[in-house]
């Protein structure tokens, strides 16, 4: 019991003893009763709007946090003052997308760690949380040279590159392939870096239905011809070029919609991973995608990808969209793959 509460009940005892004798001297009962009810319901309302839920299955209240809810407890979890709200703003942007997970058992994973900050804030975020997970690699009190480093039982640091395959396959076995359900790219910033590791990540670590969020894709716009970031040059970004992750992003849009494109196997990223793919969200400066649940999209999938064809409506020849299809096939610029 908190001190709050206890200090709440004193008064409701003031409040209660006050109204009887109110009452008495008024010489109506029922008007006592009727006050002491409302003051009751007013504490205990008043009670639930400042306790935070530990448990969905306790308060049914927990289940459904509305945006501003989710807004609002994303911007209070940041305890160690992550940029992620004081700069970013990220509440606003992707706090509602988080709100389904507030009071879950979740298992997170954050590349890009740096001080550790954005750490706390998950798990003051996730009281329920089962597991998380960060990466880290470069600068920062938190990175360190071991591969696996245990915080706790269910606080885990790796270190390494996120563009190293080896590195991220070592991890998922470590894991023994159990899924994240939200995975957070807040690691090198570089464009090719941020495509390279969403390919390699949404299928084999992001769990059924869940979300995976790319952050700072301001770089993607950074057109400067010596534009870099931690020592990784940025090439050829800048609105409409090859070098900007959102622009081949946008090509998911042309994805969701394959089948009435009537092709069904059209894809823009590597091993077909914008199949998997439920929605895509640009906010600012990130990118919020979301994952399938296959039993939920079965029959979705088999009605608008095979079977909702407007042939008759399309140019039979289909020489504009083959011309588009061939040429969205590209890499975003300085792509290693390893």
């Amino acid at each position: 019991m908190t001190t709050q509460f206890k200090r709440d009940i004193c008064i409701l005892c003031i409040a209660v003893f006050s109204s009887f004798f109110m009452g008495l001297w008024s010489g109506s009962v029922l008007r006592t009763e009727q006050r002491i009810h409302a003051l009751a319901h007013a504490l205990r309302t008043e009670h639930a709007r400042h306790t935070t839920c530990t448990c969905a299955a306790q308060n049914s209240s927990c289940l459904n946090v509305s945006p501003a809810q989710a807004e609002k407890r994303f911007a209070r979890a940041n305890i160690d003052e992550s940029d992620k709200v004081t700069y970013h703003n990220y509440h606003v942007m992707y706090g509602p997308a988080l709100a389904p997970y507030l009071q879950k058992p979740v298992r997170l994973l954050e590349i890009g760690v740096e001080d550790g900050k954005s750490l706390k804030l998950w798990q003051q975020l996730f009281p329920n949380h089962v597991f998380i997970a960060g990466i880290g690699y470069g600068a920062g009190t938190a990175v360190h040279t071991a591969f696996k480093r245990d915080l706790t039982d269910k606080h885990v640091l790796y270190t390494g590159s996120q563009v190293d395959s080896n590195f991220l396959a070592r991890i998922l076995k470590d894991v023994r392939g159990k899924k994240f359900d939200i995975i957070i790219d807040d690691g090198s910033h570089i464009p090719w870096h941020q495509l390279f590791t969403l390919e390699h990540l949404f299928d084999k670590f992001l769990e059924d239905g869940g979300v995976y969020i790319i952050e700072d894709i301001e770089t993607s716009y950074w057109d400067a011809p010596s534009a870099s970031i931690f020592g990784y040059p940025i090439a050829n970004a800048g609105v409409g070029k090859q070098g900007n992750l959102v622009e081949k992003l946008k090509g998911v849009a042309d994805t969701l919609n394959r089948g009435v494109l009537l092709d069904p196997s059209f894809s823009i990223l590597r091993g077909n991973v914008d199949h998997l793919m439920s929605h895509i969200t640009f906010s600012q400066n990130c990118v919020i995608i979301h994952k399938k649940i296959p039993d939920v999209w079965k029959e979705a999938e088999h009605n608008t990808v095979q079977n909702y064809h407007f042939p008759a409506a399309m140019d039979s020849t289909r020489q504009d969209y083959l011309q588009y299809k061939s040429s969205s096939n590209w890499e975003i610029n300085g792509m290693i793959r390893t």
